[in-house]
């Protein structure tokens, strides 16, 4: 008869990796159609316009932009906006360059001839 106890259950337990929950994409990040923007458990965050929620909670979205993230009557929402279109260094050169020229404005006098 032996006269340790039996290590069964106690060496069974395996080391299992973490699930990398989180915030995956930040504000203000450009995004794409199906990229996650946030892995929770429960609903910390809620899905605003743009994004979906799905049923482990994961935030994806929708469609492309730029991510916001606000609070509405005290629930934490994320969104996807329209981005706005990026000017280009060469189009602010441009842009510069019209301004900065002064615009001349034609005058048109008007004759008037008096009948005889």
């Amino acid at each position: 008869m032996a006269h340790t106890k039996s290590q069964g259950k106690t060496n069974q337990k395996s080391n299992r990796p973490g699930q990398r929950r989180g915030v995956k994409k930040f504000g203000d990040q450009k995004i794409t159609v199906g990229q996650i923007i946030i892995r929770q458990v429960g609903s910390k965050f809620h899905s605003g316009v743009g994004t979906k929620a799905g049923k482990d909670f994961t935030i994806y979205a929708m469609r492309p932009g730029v991510v916001k993230f606000f609070t509405k009557l005290g629930k934490k929402f994320v969104s996807v906006v329209k981005a706005k279109p990026a000017v280009k260094k060469t189009d602010k050169k441009v842009i510069e360059k019209v301004i900065e020229k002064p615009i001349k404005k034609t005058v048109k006098k008007s004759v008037s001839v008096a009948k005889a």
